[in-house]
């Protein structure tokens, strides 16, 4: 029990919004560039496996530069509370 309440009482609203925004904005980027990608699709079956492969890599730079910025923003005002 004191694990839970030691725990849980540092977990602020910031700690709860940026992980829900977080979370928001990875499946919206994720989404888009997969849609994108899937769309603009050419030269057959090959094409689509070129598409699913750019998709994934352009998704997961996006996503490690979106969580850069979300902490960094996070920190900024965490450091002004």
């Amino acid at each position: 029990m004191a694990f839970f309440k030691s725990g849980f009482s540092t977990i602020t609203f910031l700690d709860v919004f940026s992980s829900v925004l977080k979370s928001i904005v990875f499946g919206f980027t994720i989404g888009i560039i997969g849609c994108y990608k899937g769309i603009n699709a050419t030269g057959g079956t090959q094409g689509v496996g070129r598409a699913a492969n750019q998709a994934v890599v352009l998704s997961m730079f996006l996503v490690f530069v979106e969580e850069i910025i979300i902490v960094q923003v996070a920190n900024w005002i965490r450091l002004f509370n």
